[in-house]
Protein backbone atom coordinates (compact mmCIF):
# COMPACT_ATOMS: atom_id res chain seq x y z
CA UNK A 1 0.00 0.00 0.00
CA UNK A 2 2.90 2.44 0.81
CA UNK A 3 3.96 1.71 -2.76
CA UNK A 4 1.32 3.08 -4.26
CA UNK A 5 1.14 6.09 -2.51
CA UNK A 6 4.64 6.54 -2.89
CA UNK A 7 4.43 5.85 -7.19
CA UNK A 8 0.78 8.44 -7.02
CA UNK A 9 3.28 11.25 -5.03
CA UNK A 10 5.85 11.12 -7.85
CA UNK A 11 3.02 11.23 -10.58
CA UNK A 12 1.76 13.90 -9.06
CA UNK A 13 5.20 15.74 -8.69
CA UNK A 14 6.20 15.13 -11.80
CA UNK A 15 2.86 16.99 -13.24
CA UNK A 16 3.21 19.46 -11.00
CA UNK A 17 6.53 20.15 -12.42
CA UNK A 18 5.45 19.65 -16.19
CA UNK A 19 2.45 21.72 -15.76
CA UNK A 20 4.90 24.60 -14.55
CA UNK A 21 7.74 24.44 -17.69
CA UNK A 22 6.09 22.56 -20.20
CA UNK A 23 3.48 23.47 -22.56
CA UNK A 24 1.95 21.26 -25.45
CA UNK A 25 4.61 18.51 -24.59
CA UNK A 26 7.54 21.13 -24.89
CA UNK A 27 9.43 23.20 -22.95
CA UNK A 28 8.10 26.79 -22.46
CA UNK A 29 10.88 29.72 -23.68
CA UNK A 30 11.16 30.91 -20.12
CA UNK A 31 11.75 27.59 -18.79
CA UNK A 32 14.53 26.81 -21.22
CA UNK A 33 16.25 29.89 -19.75
CA UNK A 34 15.79 28.99 -16.53
CA UNK A 35 16.96 25.24 -16.99
CA UNK A 36 20.13 26.42 -18.66
CA UNK A 37 20.66 28.62 -15.53
CA UNK A 38 20.39 25.94 -13.56
CA UNK A 39 22.61 23.53 -15.82
CA UNK A 40 25.39 25.76 -15.84
CA UNK A 41 25.25 27.11 -12.46
CA UNK A 42 24.77 23.06 -10.93
CA UNK A 43 28.07 22.64 -13.43
CA UNK A 44 26.20 19.97 -14.80
CA UNK A 45 27.95 20.36 -18.35
CA UNK A 46 30.49 19.31 -17.52
CA UNK A 47 32.92 22.47 -17.90
CA UNK A 48 36.28 22.16 -16.01
CA UNK A 49 38.43 24.63 -14.29
CA UNK A 50 41.45 26.46 -14.06
CA UNK A 51 44.29 24.17 -16.41
CA UNK A 52 41.56 21.93 -17.17
CA UNK A 53 40.92 20.43 -13.92
CA UNK A 54 37.70 19.73 -12.59
CA UNK A 55 36.08 22.14 -10.25
CA UNK A 56 36.51 19.83 -7.66
CA UNK A 57 40.06 20.16 -6.99
CA UNK A 58 41.99 23.14 -5.49
CA UNK A 59 44.89 25.90 -7.01
CA UNK A 60 47.19 22.79 -5.59
CA UNK A 61 45.59 20.21 -7.73
CA UNK A 62 44.40 18.69 -4.13
CA UNK A 63 41.01 17.28 -4.31
CA UNK A 64 38.42 19.60 -2.16
CA UNK A 65 36.20 17.41 -0.11
CA UNK A 66 33.67 20.87 0.20
CA UNK A 67 33.77 22.13 -3.65
CA UNK A 68 32.48 18.58 -4.33
CA UNK A 69 30.02 17.96 -2.03
CA UNK A 70 28.55 21.61 -2.95
CA UNK A 71 28.76 21.11 -6.25
CA UNK A 72 27.09 17.35 -6.23
CA UNK A 73 24.64 18.65 -4.01
CA UNK A 74 23.00 21.83 -6.85
CA UNK A 75 23.57 18.85 -9.11
CA UNK A 76 21.35 17.12 -6.83
CA UNK A 77 18.65 19.12 -7.50
CA UNK A 78 19.03 19.83 -10.81
CA UNK A 79 18.52 16.30 -12.16
CA UNK A 80 15.71 16.07 -9.87
CA UNK A 81 13.86 18.44 -11.95
CA UNK A 82 15.09 16.67 -14.79
CA UNK A 83 13.86 13.50 -14.03
CA UNK A 84 10.40 14.94 -13.26
CA UNK A 85 10.55 16.17 -16.50
CA UNK A 86 11.30 13.22 -18.30
CA UNK A 87 14.08 15.65 -20.30
CA UNK A 88 17.06 13.82 -22.34
CA UNK A 89 20.62 14.34 -22.65
CA UNK A 90 20.45 16.30 -25.92
CA UNK A 91 17.41 18.61 -24.44
CA UNK A 92 19.50 19.45 -21.37
CA UNK A 93 22.66 20.31 -23.54
CA UNK A 94 20.82 22.18 -26.04
CA UNK A 95 19.38 24.46 -23.61
CA UNK A 96 20.43 28.38 -24.73
CA UNK A 97 21.17 30.46 -22.07
CA UNK A 98 20.38 34.14 -21.37
CA UNK A 99 24.12 35.14 -22.16
CA UNK A 100 23.88 32.77 -24.94
CA UNK A 101 21.17 34.08 -26.44
CA UNK A 102 22.67 37.58 -26.29
CA UNK A 103 25.89 36.56 -27.39
CA UNK A 104 24.44 35.30 -30.87
CA UNK A 105 22.17 38.90 -30.89
CA UNK A 106 25.84 40.68 -30.22
CA UNK A 107 26.87 38.53 -33.12
CA UNK A 108 23.93 39.76 -35.56
CA UNK A 109 24.34 43.18 -34.46
CA UNK A 110 28.12 42.79 -35.74
CA UNK A 111 27.65 41.55 -39.18
CA UNK A 112 24.80 43.84 -39.90
CA UNK A 113 26.79 46.30 -39.20
CA UNK A 114 29.82 45.55 -41.48
CA UNK A 115 27.68 45.26 -44.33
Amino acid sequence: MASKQKTKNTYELSKAFQDLFMQDGKLKPEAEKVLAFLRNESASKGELGRNGSPYLYDNQGRFDFGAAAFILGKQRMFNLIVKHLSLDLNQIFNLRSVEEEQMDDLDILKQNIDI
